[in-house]
């Protein structure tokens, strides 16, 4: 397993369809960051939590930098770039909750890696910043998780949808769908089809515990399978949704990454 498939977690994007009685109840209570049926209730003061302790980590150090500098200027300087959103939080931490209700049917235990400081290095995450270790226990969840599920059958209708979201991602540098069909290698079938496995496991979860999160924080989404086209950010292949109002059957793979 590489790091590089450790920034592979994302979200993006409100959908219009929650539902009614969910997204009613999030826009009534406002303090309210997603309802989780049995597994409790994520307040929106949780979220921002984890994320203004990145911020004021940030603007500690470079308040801390600037103050070293000799002759700094004394001119406000705008606020630091949290590499992550409040959105970012809420995905990971409706993710845990899921992944570990789904471990614990499966009986399987978190992967060992990545480790917190693994996930720093590879990021620009500082190893004490609750979000890190939320998204590495996230990220080994879902490691552990995708060979102990039963795989789903890779369809054609499938394949196409990863075909098209890979050639929409770069266009001209994807062989025609046969030939890309034919081509598929033993092991990135049996990645797919773990994935797509998975993705099924994560949606009955979500479904059964009626999953809704406050529209405010956007569609949460959890990807299960990305892969990189040279561009910044891999695209993401196979998709889970982590909101019982978002019909993902109806576009299952393509999320855009934060």
């Amino acid at each position: 397993m590489t790091m590089q498939r450790a920034r592979r977690l994302a979200s993006t994007a409100v959908a219009a369809a929650l539902v009614v009685g969910g997204l009613s109840a999030c826009q009534a209570e406002p303090d309210v960051a997603a309802y989780v049926g049995s597994l409790g209730t994520i307040m929106a003061d949780e979220v921002a939590r984890v994320y203004d302790q990145a911020e004021q980590d940030l603007t500690a150090s470079r308040d801390e930098v600037r103050q070293q500098q000799a002759g700094a200027s004394a001119e406000p300087v705008p606020p630091v770039q949290v590499p992550f959103q409040q959105q970012d939080v809420l995905s990971n931490m409706l993710t845990v909750d899921i992944l570990e209700q789904l471990a614990l049917a499966h009986k399987v235990q978190p992967a060992a890696e990545p480790t917190v400081e693994q996930v720093a290095k590879a990021t620009n995450y500082s190893p004490t910043w609750a979000y890190t270790e939320l998204y590495a226990r996230a990220y080994r969840l879902r490691s552990a998780l995708l060979p102990a599920v039963a795989p789903a059958e890779l369809t054609d209708a499938e394949l196409r949808a990863v075909y098209d979201t890979l050639n929409a991602a770069a266009p001209g540098q994807v062989a025609p769908f046969e030939q890309f069909k034919a081509e598929l290698s033993a092991e990135n079938k049996k990645a797919l089809e773990q994935s797509l496995g998975l993705r099924n496991e994560v949606e009955k979860v979500v479904a059964a515990e009626d999953v809704t999160s406050n529209p405010r924080f956007g569609t949460q989404e959890l990807v299960l399978l990305s892969a990189p086209t040279g561009g910044e950010t891999p695209v993401p292949l196979v998709t889970a949704s982590l909101d019982a109002g978002t019909d993902a059957s109806e576009a299952p793979f393509v999320a855009p990454a934060s």
